[in-house]
Formats: structure tokens, sequence, C-alpha cells
């Protein structure tokens, strides 16, 4: 490796370390009050609240190491543009595309990694975090309760609650709608409770204190019994096997692309059974209506699967396009601060997620392909930064032969 290789590598590493702490704490920013609110607030354990922290940090580092490239370019280049070191090199013959050589290898090779890291480590740990917030919201049942909103998670079952005292696990002012079928309803009133599901995980208890029990006469709908109460046990509906199936299944952030893939063929297959029974001419029109929407539904899913697929692609990429276009980017500017490279990057950190963001609605929608939705914003920076980057070389060049 030259020497201007070796130099241009040991001048992106500290720019490119400190810009991802920081992008990485910023983005959790959002995270960590809520990790502070488990351990302070609802008193999950601190161990179980680190597992949290580190199995959120995938996903964030997946997006922010891309753009810690651009920062770490923009920082380097026009601090060597800020100090003449451009300058000087330009007076010595060497063309501006030699320049790229060392961060254009080094950011594919990051890419590569990237990749990897997002198709192999991202799913592991979305799947391990989404099962590990299932067993605290088993321990605490309440923290799934939000305060002053009804509840209709449980069948035949509406349930507010005014006050979660998530120290004390208690629920204060508690409103039930129970509304069984075959039956007239009934609305129960309590001032306080707890809820608790038991070692077998198959029952989920709300043990309800101090309350009423208001419910109209079946025979004469003027008339409604009351009955006052100490103590009072509801078993809510709680269904352990298809929690244990949640816990097993895996949506489209928690495969792999090979997972995708042969689910994808597998949606292919069942739509092509669809079509088949389309076909058959006999059908009454309602049915071949839910037909045709069947159809239209598992098409949908498989571009949410195509999505995901070309987006854990164009993200890794995003470290090259980023080299391209950072380089001609910070020879303009000439400033070579963290301060200033932050700022410069903020408006194509907001440009590449809002493409990458509307590409996905749109292809979700199918009204645009997933390749394209995904990989537009890398080939449209991609194409302004080699634009750039190849026209500043032809300008290099004809200012340095010029007579």
């Amino acid at each position: 490796m030259k020497i201007l290789d070796r130099y241009l590598l040991k001048e992106h590493a500290p720019p490119f370390l400190l810009a991802l702490c920081l992008l990485t704490f910023i983005l959790l920013m959002d995270k960590l009050f809520e990790l502070i609110n488990l351990i302070i607030g609802k008193r999950v354990p601190v161990l179980t609240v680190l597992q949290v922290f580190g199995l959120s940090l995938p996903y964030i580092l997946a997006m922010t190491i891309p753009m810690a490239v651009l920062v770490a370019v923009l920082s380097v280049f026009g601090r060597m543009a800020q100090d003449n070191e451009l300058t000087a090199l330009k007076s010595s013959g060497l063309p501006l595309l030699r320049l790229v050589l060392a961060p254009l290898a080094a950011s594919l090779a990051l890419a590569a990694g990237v990749y990897v890291f997002s198709d192999r480590v991202l799913p592991e740990a979305n799947h391990a975090l989404k099962n590990l917030m299932m067993d605290i919201h088993q321990a605490k049942p309440e923290l799934g309760l939000k305060e002053n909103i009804f509840n209709s998670d449980f069948p035949g079952y509406n349930i507010m609650v005014r006050k979660v005292d998530s120290r004390s696990s208690g629920l204060r002012d508690i409103i039930i709608y129970e509304q069984a079928p075959g039956s007239a309803p009934r609305i129960i009133l309590a001032e306080s409770g707890r809820m608790s599901v038991d070692p077998g995980g198959a029952l989920l208890r709300l043990e309800l204190n101090r309350g009423e029990i208001h419910e109209a006469d079946p025979g004469d709908p003027g008339r409604y019994h009351r009955m006052s109460f100490r103590t009072h046990a509801i078993n809510l509906p709680y269904d352990a096997g298809q929690v244990a199936q949640v816990r097993t299944s895996r949506g489209d952030r928690e495969m792999t692309s090979a997972m995708m893939r042969a689910v994808i063929a597998r949606v292919d297959s069942a739509i092509a059974g669809l079509r088949s029974q389309l076909a058959d001419t006999a059908l009454p029109a309602w049915q071949r209506d839910d037909l045709r929407q069947e159809i239209v539904n598992r098409t949908g899913d498989i571009r949410r699967y195509q999505v995901e697929i070309q987006k854990k692609l164009a993200i890794p990429v995003a470290c090259v396009v980023f080299v391209l276009l950072g380089i001609p980017l910070a020879s303009f500017t000439r400033r070579g601060g963290m301060g200033a490279s932050f700022g410069l990057s903020l408006a194509f950190f907001t440009l590449y997620y809002l493409c990458l963001v509307g590409g996905e609605e749109l292809a979700d929608r199918q009204l645009l392909s997933p390749v394209l939705a995904m990989w537009l914003a890398d080939i449209l920076m991609g194409a302004a930064g080699a634009g750039l980057l190849l026209w500043q070389n032809f300008e290099w060049r004809g200012r340095r032969t010029a007579p």
C-alpha cells in the first residue's frame, strides 16, 4: 500500500469513529429515555434493560455506519482542501481520482461487512428483542396497559385504568366493560387491582379490590343489578399457544434474505393455486372477488419481503455512494471541521432517509418496483457524486496542464 493510501485511511479512522458514536447516541436518545423509564418508573431489572439496550444497537448501527462514512470523508478532504494539501498534490501531478482509491476500497469492504451484519446479525437481534419484550410484559403484564385508554386486547373485555403504579405493579381506578357472548353486558368498577400471569403461563388473572358490578336486567331493560364486592377475580382470555407461536414466528425484519426468498417462493406457489381456482368459470361472483382480493393481499406480502431484501443491499452500498459524493463536496466547500461536516451531511442524510421511507411506501402500494424504490437514493446520489468527481478531476487536470 502506498504511503498516500495509508495516510488517507489513517486520517479517516478518528472522524469515522467519532461520528459513529455521536450519530448512534443521537438516534438512541429516544430509546434511552424509554430504558431509563423501565428502570426507574417500572422497576424492570437493570440487567434486563441492558439486554434491551444491547439488542437495540444493531438496528441503529446499520443506519449510522453509512452516515459516519460521509461525515469522515467530508471532514478529511475538507481539511485537506483547507490546509492546501490538495493543492500540493495537484501540483505534484497526482490526479484527483487517484485519491479516491483508498477510501473507495475501504468503503467497499465496509459495505460488505454492513451487509453481512444486516443480513445475519440484525434479524437475530430483532427476534431476540421481540421475545425479550414479551418476557418483560409477561412478568409485568400491567406494562401493556396505557392509562386513561380503553384496552381491547382481551376478547369480550374493554379495560381502562386511570393509574398504573409500575413500582408496586398495582392498578388504580379501574373500569371494565364486559360483553360475554349470549349474556347481558356488565360494567365493573374497582378502586384498585393487580394483574398477574400464573407460573404455567396459561392464565392471566385480574384481581380487583373494593368495587361494584353493574348489570342490566335481561327481563326488564329499565332495571339493573348492582353488587358490591371487597375482592373479585377475573380470568382474562390468554392463549398460551398463540403466544408461543408469536415467539417462534418471524416478521420480515427478523429474517435473513434466504429466509425471505423461501417465504416468497411459498407465497408464489399459493398464488398460483389461487389463480387456478379463479380460472374456474363455475365459481359464483362473490367467491371470485374473494379470490382476487386474496391474490392482491398475498402479492402485497411478496412485495414487502422484496423491499426488505433490497433494503439490506441498498443501505450498505450507501457507504460507497457517500465516498463518491463526499470527496467533491469537500473540495468545493474547503471546510474540514466536524461541525461543518455534520451540518453538510445532515441535508444528505435527510434526503436519503426520505427517499428510503418514501420508496418503501410507494413499493408497498405497488406504485414502484421494490428494486427501484430501495435503490433510488443510491442511484441519484451515486450518479451525482460520480459526475461531480469526474468533472472536478477534469478541471483539476486542466488547471494543472494550463500554460
